[in-house]
Protein backbone atom coordinates (compact mmCIF):
# COMPACT_ATOMS: atom_id res chain seq x y z
CA UNK A 1 0.00 0.00 0.00
CA UNK A 2 2.74 2.59 0.75
CA UNK A 3 4.41 1.60 -2.38
CA UNK A 4 1.46 3.52 -4.27
CA UNK A 5 2.57 6.87 -1.86
CA UNK A 6 5.78 6.43 -2.07
CA UNK A 7 4.96 6.97 -6.11
CA UNK A 8 2.66 9.42 -5.83
CA UNK A 9 5.10 11.60 -3.56
CA UNK A 10 8.23 11.47 -5.67
CA UNK A 11 5.84 12.40 -8.76
CA UNK A 12 4.06 15.27 -6.37
CA UNK A 13 7.95 16.81 -6.70
CA UNK A 14 8.34 16.05 -10.34
CA UNK A 15 7.02 14.44 -13.20
CA UNK A 16 8.80 11.30 -14.30
CA UNK A 17 8.82 8.08 -16.40
CA UNK A 18 8.71 4.90 -14.62
CA UNK A 19 12.77 4.20 -15.09
CA UNK A 20 13.32 7.91 -14.64
CA UNK A 21 11.29 7.14 -11.10
CA UNK A 22 12.57 4.10 -9.99
CA UNK A 23 16.23 5.49 -10.47
CA UNK A 24 14.80 8.74 -8.40
CA UNK A 25 13.67 6.44 -6.20
CA UNK A 26 16.99 4.39 -5.58
CA UNK A 27 18.62 7.40 -5.23
CA UNK A 28 16.45 9.70 -2.98
CA UNK A 29 14.59 7.33 -0.26
CA UNK A 30 16.51 4.21 -1.29
CA UNK A 31 18.47 4.69 1.61
CA UNK A 32 15.11 3.78 3.69
CA UNK A 33 12.76 2.56 0.90
CA UNK A 34 13.18 0.02 -1.76
CA UNK A 35 11.20 -0.12 -5.12
CA UNK A 36 11.86 -2.58 -7.86
CA UNK A 37 11.82 -1.24 -11.46
CA UNK A 38 8.94 -3.93 -12.27
CA UNK A 39 7.01 -2.64 -8.70
CA UNK A 40 7.59 0.57 -10.32
CA UNK A 41 5.94 0.07 -13.50
CA UNK A 42 2.93 -2.42 -12.06
CA UNK A 43 2.04 0.18 -8.89
CA UNK A 44 2.16 3.23 -12.08
CA UNK A 45 -0.52 1.38 -14.12
CA UNK A 46 -2.57 0.70 -10.68
CA UNK A 47 -2.30 4.50 -9.55
CA UNK A 48 -3.29 5.27 -13.78
CA UNK A 49 -6.44 3.62 -13.70
CA UNK A 50 -7.49 4.82 -10.23
CA UNK A 51 -6.78 8.18 -12.08
CA UNK A 52 -4.20 9.66 -9.14
CA UNK A 53 -1.54 9.80 -12.12
CA UNK A 54 -1.76 10.25 -15.80
CA UNK A 55 0.46 9.39 -18.50
CA UNK A 56 1.34 12.52 -20.34
CA UNK A 57 1.04 13.46 -23.97
CA UNK A 58 4.49 12.84 -25.70
CA UNK A 59 7.37 11.17 -24.63
CA UNK A 60 9.93 11.82 -22.24
CA UNK A 61 13.68 11.64 -22.52
CA UNK A 62 15.05 8.28 -24.17
CA UNK A 63 10.86 8.38 -25.72
CA UNK A 64 9.63 7.36 -22.17
CA UNK A 65 6.21 8.03 -20.94
CA UNK A 66 5.98 10.58 -18.55
CA UNK A 67 3.93 10.58 -15.66
CA UNK A 68 2.10 13.37 -13.55
CA UNK A 69 0.58 13.07 -10.61
CA UNK A 70 -3.27 14.50 -10.87
CA UNK A 71 -5.17 16.37 -8.29
CA UNK A 72 -7.19 13.83 -6.99
CA UNK A 73 -3.52 12.35 -6.76
CA UNK A 74 -2.49 15.03 -4.56
CA UNK A 75 -5.55 14.85 -2.61
CA UNK A 76 -5.01 10.90 -1.44
CA UNK A 77 -1.12 12.08 -1.15
CA UNK A 78 -2.38 14.65 1.45
CA UNK A 79 -4.79 11.97 2.98
CA UNK A 80 -2.10 9.71 3.76
CA UNK A 81 0.15 12.20 4.57
CA UNK A 82 -2.59 13.36 7.77
CA UNK A 83 -3.76 9.67 8.53
CA UNK A 84 -1.29 9.38 11.76
CA UNK A 85 -0.48 5.87 10.63
CA UNK A 86 2.84 4.27 9.78
CA UNK A 87 4.66 0.43 9.64
CA UNK A 88 8.21 0.02 10.15
CA UNK A 89 9.40 -3.02 9.17
CA UNK A 90 12.86 -3.84 9.99
CA UNK A 91 14.80 -7.01 9.17
CA UNK A 92 18.59 -7.30 9.51
CA UNK A 93 19.90 -10.77 8.06
CA UNK A 94 23.55 -9.73 9.48
CA UNK A 95 22.14 -9.38 12.86
CA UNK A 96 20.73 -12.37 12.62
CA UNK A 97 23.65 -14.37 11.49
CA UNK A 98 25.45 -12.69 14.34
CA UNK A 99 22.54 -13.39 16.81
CA UNK A 100 23.01 -17.58 16.21
CA UNK A 101 26.68 -17.55 15.43
CA UNK A 102 29.45 -19.42 17.63
CA UNK A 103 33.25 -18.81 17.49
CA UNK A 104 34.02 -20.79 15.09
CA UNK A 105 31.72 -18.61 12.71
CA UNK A 106 33.28 -15.54 13.58
CA UNK A 107 35.89 -15.40 10.73
CA UNK A 108 32.89 -15.01 7.96
CA UNK A 109 30.82 -13.56 10.46
CA UNK A 110 33.84 -10.69 10.90
CA UNK A 111 33.96 -10.51 6.51
CA UNK A 112 30.31 -9.38 6.44
CA UNK A 113 31.23 -6.67 9.27
CA UNK A 114 33.93 -5.47 7.45
CA UNK A 115 32.29 -5.47 4.31
CA UNK A 116 28.92 -3.60 5.30
CA UNK A 117 31.36 -1.11 7.35
CA UNK A 118 33.29 -0.31 4.08
CA UNK A 119 29.72 0.21 2.42
CA UNK A 120 28.34 2.53 5.21
CA UNK A 121 31.32 4.47 5.11
CA UNK A 122 30.79 4.65 1.53
CA UNK A 123 27.45 5.59 2.21
CA UNK A 124 28.48 8.45 4.59
CA UNK A 125 30.45 10.20 1.83
CA UNK A 126 27.05 10.13 -0.24
CA UNK A 127 24.91 11.50 2.78
CA UNK A 128 27.61 14.52 2.90
CA UNK A 129 27.30 14.77 -0.39
CA UNK A 130 23.56 15.31 -0.74
CA UNK A 131 23.60 17.19 2.55
CA UNK A 132 25.31 20.04 0.23
CA UNK A 133 22.56 19.59 -2.30
CA UNK A 134 19.41 19.71 -0.38
CA UNK A 135 21.03 23.04 0.85
CA UNK A 136 20.77 24.63 -2.36
CA UNK A 137 17.05 23.72 -2.49
CA UNK A 138 14.19 26.34 -1.21
CA UNK A 139 11.55 24.19 1.11
CA UNK A 140 13.71 21.47 2.50
CA UNK A 141 13.13 21.15 5.98
CA UNK A 142 11.57 17.24 5.14
CA UNK A 143 14.65 16.63 2.73
CA UNK A 144 16.90 17.93 5.51
CA UNK A 145 15.21 15.88 8.82
CA UNK A 146 15.01 12.58 6.30
CA UNK A 147 18.37 13.08 5.70
CA UNK A 148 19.90 13.99 9.43
CA UNK A 149 17.77 10.91 10.18
CA UNK A 150 20.18 8.51 7.68
CA UNK A 151 23.05 10.62 8.62
CA UNK A 152 22.42 9.82 12.58
CA UNK A 153 21.25 6.16 12.08
CA UNK A 154 24.37 5.74 9.79
CA UNK A 155 26.93 7.09 12.29
CA UNK A 156 25.35 4.89 15.17
CA UNK A 157 25.77 1.82 13.16
CA UNK A 158 29.28 2.69 11.89
CA UNK A 159 30.52 3.28 15.51
CA UNK A 160 28.78 0.15 16.39
CA UNK A 161 30.48 -1.94 13.78
CA UNK A 162 33.55 -0.76 14.60
CA UNK A 163 33.18 -1.37 18.11
CA UNK A 164 32.02 -5.13 17.11
CA UNK A 165 34.54 -5.78 14.90
CA UNK A 166 37.57 -5.18 17.05
CA UNK A 167 35.23 -7.44 19.99
CA UNK A 168 35.09 -10.19 17.47
CA UNK A 169 38.91 -9.82 16.45
CA UNK A 170 39.77 -9.88 20.28
CA UNK A 171 38.40 -12.98 20.44
CA UNK A 172 40.06 -14.41 17.82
Amino acid sequence: MSTKYALLGLLNIRKMSAYDLAKFAKESIGYFWNESYSNVHRTLKILAEEKLVRKMPGKGSRNKNLFEITDLGKEALSEWLSNHEHSEVYRNELLLKLFVSKKKDYPSILQDLKRVLGELLMQREVYYELQEFVSTKQDNLSYDLVLDYGIVENEATIKWLEKAIKRIEEEL
